[in-house]
């Protein structure tokens, strides 16, 4: 990699300016191109960043082969994500691609196959445990204030009456969101292996959403860990909770949603009542992109491997696949003992 990263944006929506504007403040980063299907879309990414036309594309092919780029940010919708992501690493770029890496376990464990054929990097854009709030609860965690966690509580749900590119997707809440949850869990408790899963999933009578948007599950992990877990997209207004339970007492963590650094905090030791506690005293709201980036960076320069890499990331797309299936059949789903599954967690990834 040279030492400024030039950069080909597929899609330019909302994530994609929003990684965008913490990039603009990367001195080693620059657009070389960008790709969407809509047209005023294009002209404004082209102003914005100060493109000609001709580094404008309504199709992957001509920017993939045209443009002297080093990696491909794809921010499409993730329907999208197999096909372009393939591309990219069949044209020798480094994707960075917006979670989910792909709609299904078996088209992500091929793009992760084809990433290591071809000795290329590929990135999953799992920005949220870089939340001011996951930092400062993997360090109290980390202190050994709770001694051995061996309950968790995890509830994160949001009212979200407009669809939009969810309306017909199939399991939206496991696809978009329980990603990011599982990934912040991991950064939290690294030494979690998830070993079954049981889920059930509802439509509530209000919900604008085509398939199942509210989901309870149950987690076993390999440690003797378990975890009752609610998330979804029609709650009827935001809920956020995550509480972990260990053998020295309790940490209760509230706020409105995953994505905001404003967060309460409350310990309790055993037996006791729950008490305030500024956990965050002293520590700035960070930018999760931010953070995110300078990882990757280091990453693509040669440094140690992320929890975000393709390889990495396929830990958290089995434990989603299982619950699906869970979903499917009304019992446990095996994760980390799984057939289907073992080699994901016996390598490392």
């Amino acid at each position: 990699m040279p030492e400024k990263i030039r950069s080909i944006i597929v899609g330019m929506g909302g994530i994609s300016r929003s990684m965008l504007r913490l990039l603009a403040e990367k001195p080693w980063h620059e657009v070389v191109a960008v790709v969407d299907v809509n047209e005023e879309a294009l002209r404004s990414a082209g102003a914005d960043l100060s493109l000609r036309q001709g580094a404008l594309y309504r199709e992957i092919e001509g920017a993939f082969r045209d443009s002297s780029a080093d990696v491909a940010l794809i921010n499409s919708p993730s329907e999208w994500h197999y096909a372009q992501t393939e591309a990219a690493l069949r044209a020798g770029l480094s994707p960075l691609v917006a979670k989910p890496l792909a709609n299904s376990f078996a088209d992500s464990q091929a793009l992760v196959t084809l990433a290591a054929e071809r000795d290329i990097k590929l990135g999953v854009g799992q920005q949220m445990r870089y939340f001011r709030h996951y930092l400062t609860v993997a360090e109290f965690v980390a202190s050994g204030a709770l001694g051995r966690i061996e309950q968790i509580f995890f509830f994160n749900a949001k009212p979200r009456h407009q669809a939009r590119n969810l309306a017909g997707f199939e399991q939206p809440v496991l696809w978009e969101m329980t990603c990011h949850h599982l990934d912040c869990l991991f950064a939290i408790l690294p030494e979690l292996v998830p070993q079954a899963v049981i889920c059930d999933g509802f439509l509530p009578s209000w919900s604008v959403y085509d398939s199942a948007c509210m989901i309870n599950g149950l987690f076993r992990f390999a440690g003797g860990e378990h975890m009752i877990y609610h998330a979804g997209y029609s709650s009827q207004s935001d809920c956020y909770e995550l509480r972990l339970e260990g053998s020295k007492g309790v940490l209760r963590c509230r706020g409105l949603h995953m994505s905001k650094n404003e967060m309460t905090y409350e310990f309790a030791e055993r037996g006791g009542a729950f008490e305030a506690v500024d956990l965050d005293r002293g520590r700035p709201p960070t930018q999760p992109w931010s953070l995110f980036f300078d990882r990757w960076y280091d990453w693509l320069k040669g440094g140690g491997e992320p929890h975000f890499s393709g390889r990495n990331n396929l830990k958290v797309l089995a434990t989603i696949d299982a619950a699906i299936e869970s979903l499917r059949t009304g019992a446990f789903a095996p994760i980390a003992e799984g057939e289907r599954y073992q080699a994901v967690f016996r390598s490392g990834g």
